[in-house]
Parts: structure tokens; C-alpha cells; sequence
């Protein structure tokens, strides 16, 4: 009897090992809401700030904005004649923590991951988190009937200040359409915060979407996303970035002094 344990002991060992790291690659994703533009950014930030404190697993998160709102590039300058007309028109502004170009959130639907790098699942690299994301995205629409495709250039392509006159690679066209799909990023050491949105075709039904989005995050990403809510931790820290940093004039009006162009 005791041979025969001993046997088996590297087998259990492997067994073991297998769970943990199917364990491992699991990730919370956050119920879909509608949320302030600052709450938006604020909660976005919270999660990265704690993920990087080694206190969070992996996270994606759905969202969209109410009311609709037009989010810049934390390097963007908002005297730039298109922000201007923008605020103009009414909409509020926020400064995200991301760089990138200025994006109004209407009729879109938006999204976050944050992880470290090369863990649980989490891609190695930010280009691959890039790529990886947005063919998540690609697929659903895809399975839902739409004609969409990831950009392939290396080289940027720019005429304007908002994001979806800016095409770099992996950015989601629809055929017909052009871009409607980008994402911005932050790093804090080996933690990656990424955020973009998707303009919505007309004909796309939200719910479902919202449900290929999860599925092929699973399926790309090789995780599983089991649903939970913001921590209390997330929840306190979001209201004291909304009230802090993200609805200061200072924050959205002077903080950035030129254009950035770039993913970071």
C-alpha cells in the first residue's frame, strides 16, 4: 500500500499543479454599467493603482458613459480646435490617465483590462495586450454578422485629434465604416492598464455584443471570467479619485501641454 502512494504521488503532484494554474488564469470581470465620465476614469484608475499594490487579480471591465462625454489623451492639449468645438456642442470632459487621442463616448461601448504582465494569462507585452484585446472585440462583432477586420500597417496613420482619424496597427475597422474601435495604455512597472471603446454599428444588439465580448476574451485569452463586484477597497478609492483628481478643472484643462501620438 504505501508503494503504491508513492506511485501515484508524482501524478497527484501534476494534478495538482494543473488546477493551480487553471486556477491561476482567472479573472474577475465587473458587471456592465453607465457611469460618469470622472467615475468612469477614476474607477479605471482605482483598479490599476491596487493591481499594482499586488492587492487584485486580472480584470476586465464593460462600461459605457452617462451622460456622453468626450475623453482626451493624458497628454492632449484641449485648446486644439476640434476639443473646443466639442465643448462647445456641450459635452463634458475628462482627462483620461491614458495617452492617446480624444475620443466622444456615444453610442459606443467601452472596456478595461488591467493585469500584470505574463501572469494569469495576462499577455506579455503591451502590443500583444493591444492585438489580443481588440481580436476579442473583432470576433464578436464578427459573430454577430458585421464585416470587421484589425488594421495591419505598422506605420501610424493621422489626420486629425480624435482617435478615430488616427489608425494604428491592430485598430478595428469596419468595412465601410473605417475605425471604430481603438485603446490607450499605462504602465506602472509590470502592471498594464488598458482602456478603449467601440463605436457601435446601428444594427448591433448590445446585449449580445456584450456576451461575445466575454466569450471571446475567454476564448483568446485562454481564461475564465467569473463575475464580481467592485471591492469596497475599489469603491472608496474611485470616489476619492472622482472628487480629488477627476472632476478638478485642473486635472481635465491643464494637464497636457502637447500631443501625444503614441499607445502610452
Amino acid at each position: 500500500m504505501l508503494r503504491k502512494r508513492r506511485e501515484n504521488e508524482p501524478h497527484a503532484l501534476l494534478f495538482s499543479q494543473l488546477n493551480e494554474v487553471k486556477a491561476a488564469r482567472e479573472w474577475r470581470l465587473i458587471p456592465f454599467g453607465a457611469y460618469s465620465p470622472s467615475l468612469n476614469m477614476a474607477i479605471d484608475e482605482a483598479i490599476f493603482r491596487l493591481m499594482a499594490e499586488n492587492k487584485l487579480p486580472a480584470t476586465l471591465r464593460l462600461y459605457t458613459w452617462n451622460p456622453p462625454a468626450l475623453s482626451i489623451g493624458y497628454f492632449q492639449n484641449t485648446e486644439s480646435p476640434l476639443i473646443t468645438e466639442y465643448l462647445k456642442k456641450g459635452y463634458p470632459l475628462v482627462r483620461r490617465p491614458t495617452g492617446g487621442l480624444a475620443v466622444l463616448h456615444k453610442d459606443e461601448m467601452s472596456y478595461s483590462m488591467v493585469g500584470t504582465f505574463a501572469r494569469d494569462g495576462f499577455p506579455v507585452s503591451k502590443q500583444e495586450a493591444y492585438k489580443k484585446a481588440h481580436e476579442s472585440v473583432r470576433k464578436a462583432l464578427s459573430d454577430l454578422g458585421f464585416e470587421v477586420n484589425l488594421y495591419q500597417e505598422e506605420k501610424l496613420w493621422y489626420k486629425g485629434d480624435l482617435c478615430s482619424s488616427s489608425w494604428i496597427a491592430y485598430d478595428i475597422i469596419l468595412g465601410g465604416k473605417g475605425k471604430i474601435g481603438g485603446s490607450a495604455q499605462r504602465t506602472n512597472g509590470e502592471v498594464l492598464l488598458q482602456h478603449g471603446c467601440i463605436s457601435l454599428p446601428e444594427e448591433v444588439n448590445r446585449d449580445c455584443l456584450r456576451e461575445k465580448v466575454v466569450e471571446n476574451f475567454e476564448k483568446i485569452f485562454q481564461i475564465k471570467l467569473k463575475q464580481q463586484e467592485l471591492t469596497d477597497v475599489e469603491l472608496s478609492l474611485s470616489k476619492k479619485l472622482v472628487k480629488e483628481k477627476y472632476e478638478k478643472w485642473d486635472w481635465n484643462y491643464k494637464g497636457g501641454r502637447f500631443l501625444f501620438l503614441g499607445r502610452d
